[in-house]
C-alpha cells in the first residue's frame, strides 16, 4: 500500500535546518558581494576626489603664480617689502611666498586691496598629525611688515600630499633653479618667466602619483605699481 503524506502534517526539524543553512548560506554570499562593490565604489570615489583635489590645486596654484608681479616702488632702506618672490626649497613641501595682482574683493569698505601676498607651505592635519596637507594663506592687502603679521586667511589647499616642488627658470642664466629669493644677496631683482610645479599624492592603495602643471609669469621685470594704501 502506498500511503500519501498530507500536507498538513508540516516540515520535519531536518527539514527546517537544512533550509536555515541554504538561506544563512545564501545571505552570506549575497552580503559579502554587497560588501566588497560598496568598499570599491568608495574607494573609486576616494581616489577620484583626491584626483580632482590635486588638479584643483595645480590649477589654481598655476593661474595665481602666473599673475606675479614686483613693484619699482619700494624702498630700499628697510629689511621688509611690500612685493616678493620668495621660495624655500624643504625636504617634503616646498614653500612659496609671492605678490599678485588676483586678489579679489568681496566688499569696497573693508580694508582690502586688489593685490596681496600669497603663501603656499605645509601644514600637519589636525586629526591626523602623521596627514601633511598643502595650505594656502592670502593677506588682504600688501604691506611691508612681516607677512604673518598683517590680516589674512589660511585653509587647505590640497589634502593629504606627499610632496609638492618647484622649479624655477632663469631666463637670464639659461637654467633652472630649485629656488628663488627676490629679497636675497644674490642679486634677483626680477622674477623667472616660467615655474614648474610638482605635486605628489597618495593613491587609494598608498602609492605616490606626480601630477605636474607649468606656469609662465607674464610679468617678470619690475613694474611702475605703488600699492594703494587703504
Amino acid at each position: 500500500m502506498i500511503r500519501r503524506r498530507s500536507s498538513a502534517a508540516g516540515f520535519t526539524l531536518l527539514e527546517i535546518m537544512l533550509a536555515v543553512a541554504i538561506m544563512s548560506f545564501i545571505t552570506v554570499i549575497v552580503w559579502g558581494t554587497f560588501s566588497q562593490t560598496a568598499r570599491i565604489k568608495r574607494n573609486v570615489e576616494s581616489a577620484q576626489d583626491r584626483t580632482h583635489s590635486a588638479r584643483v590645486a595645480l590649477m589654481r596654484m598655476t593661474r595665481e603664480i602666473e599673475m606675479a608681479f614686483l613693484s619699482l616702488s619700494e624702498n630700499g632702506a628697510i629689511q621688509d617689502r611690500r612685493t616678493l618672490f620668495i621660495s624655500a626649497s624643504r625636504p617634503d613641501v616646498d614653500e612659496l611666498r609671492f605678490s599678485w595682482f588676483g586678489r579679489q574683493r568681496l566688499r569696497a569698505d573693508t580694508s582690502e586691496s586688489d593685490t596681496s601676498l600669497v603663501s603656499y607651505y605645509a601644514e600637519p592635519d589636525p586629526d591626523d598629525r602623521r596627514v601633511m596637507n598643502l595650505m594656502r594663506r592670502e593677506t588682504r592687502r600688501l604691506e611691508a611688515k612681516e607677512p604673518l603679521s598683517i590680516p589674512g586667511e589660511a585653509y587647505i589647499l590640497c589634502p593629504g600630499v606627499a610632496r609638492v616642488k618647484f622649479n624655477f627658470y632663469d631666463f637670464r642664466k639659461k637654467e633652472w633653479r630649485e629656488d628663488w629669493n627676490t629679497m636675497g644677496a644674490d642679486g634677483l631683482q626680477y622674477l623667472p618667466t616660467h615655474v614648474r610645479i610638482f605635486l605628489t599624492i597618495y593613491d587609494e592603495r598608498g602609492r605616490e602619483v606626480v601630477y605636474s602643471s607649468a606656469a609662465r609669469i607674464q610679468m617678470t621685470e619690475r613694474v611702475d605699481y605703488r600699492p594703494r594704501k587703504s
